[in-house]
């Protein structure tokens, strides 16, 4: 698969920071052989990405928001003064930046320059320590905004563990999916979300799994009293207050899926990144693996690129290239076959 242009190798090249490494990759569920992968930028813990035209946004765990070209070049902060603005999406000129308190939106204008600062919505709910946003544009044109659970395993309050969706000027709040442990992911394949869970922590090694979801608007996800099909912890024989929509798709317990991307230049199939397990006996994830869907339904994961530090997104450039941020490492790194 060619999806990045001889001649956009040789703009990287004039990169400073350029650097090779040798990762694995899989796809069509056979291995490809080792691939090149670029560092296009260094962006202090980097996370959600937003490609916007020639332009690519990225929200991080700090205080600041960074751009760059996507045909790379030295990422420069273009917004700050946030509480880990780490959410990112754009949408017919504007760029709207989900930090742990607020939804904040920016006129874009040529370079990547922001202007027009305001905040559309303030006051979302606590999460703790998993208040790390992600916010996502739909077919509907409204925002989707994740919002954690505050905990390891117990019972969110108020949006608490869930996603909800807002007009694009904040209004019309609604709850689209609860009973959420910590989303940090979702995309579209053709009208219908798929969103990540990352599984609850201290139950062994091997349960519960991280989830793959298919929303089902309003629908229930299971969290505190299941994980996957598994109950958790301390809600072993409580009743859950609504009936579980199950995961589509299981991957290893621990692995702490977050960004994923249904990608043109991969036939629709989705790239997830597994930031990666921290406190299982023999680590897990650290990885980009490829979801292969068949009519629509999430049939099997394998290894799509290793070596990238901690990814947390995956983006498609407007090129086929994909694009992975790495915040333990400060990078945003391109790949091609």
């Amino acid at each position: 698969m060619n999806v990045f242009p001889r001649k956009a190798a040789f703009r990287f090249a004039r990169i400073g920071f350029l650097a090779f490494a040798s990762v694995a990759m899989a796809a069509s569920g056979m291995a490809l052989g080792p691939a090149q992968a670029a560092l296009l930028a260094r962006v202090p813990a980097a996370r959600e990405m937003a490609v916007c035209g020639d332009m690519l946004f990225v929200g991080t765990k700090g205080s600041s928001v960074y751009a760059l070209p996507v045909s790379g070049g030295r990422a420069r902060r273009v917004a700050s003064g946030f509480s880990a603005p780490s959410g990112v999406a754009c949408s017919g000129g504007r760029l709207f930046v989900a930090s742990r308190n607020s939804v904040t939106a920016f006129d874009v204008g040529p370079g990547g320059a922001l202007s027009g600062r305001r905040d559309i919505r303030r006051g979302l709910a606590n999460s703790g320590v998993h208040s790390l946003r992600y916010i996502g544009v739909g077919p509907d044109s409204r925002l989707y905004v994740s919002l954690g659970s505050p905990c390891n395993i117990c019972l969110p309050r108020g949006l608490q563990g869930t996603i909800v969706s807002v007009k694009q000027d904040g209004s019309d709040l609604r709850r689209v999916a609860w009973g959420v442990r910590n989303s940090v992911g979702f995309d579209w394949h053709g009208r219908a979300m798929f969103f990540t869970d990352n599984g609850a922590d201290r139950m062994g090694d091997n349960i519960p799994p991280d989830e793959l979801n298919e929303l089902r608007p309003g629908g229930f996800y299971g969290f505190p009293y299941l994980g996957g099909r598994i109950r958790l912890k301390g809600f072993e024989d409580a009743r859950p207050p609504a009936q579980q929509i199950p995961p589509v798709f299981d991957f290893q317990a621990h692995v702490a899926t977050l960004g994923i991307h249904f990608f043109r230049s991969l036939g629709g199939d989705a790239l997830v990144a597994e930031h990666g397990s921290w406190n299982r006996s023999v680590p897990v994830g650290r990885q980009v693996v490829r979801v292969r869907f068949q009519g629509g339904r999430a049939v099997s994961a394998a290894t799509f690129v290793k070596g990238v530090g901690r990814p947390v997104d995956v983006k498609e450039a407007p090129d086929g290239s994909v694009l992975v941020s790495d915040d333990a490492g400060g990078a945003i790194y391109v790949f091609r076959q």
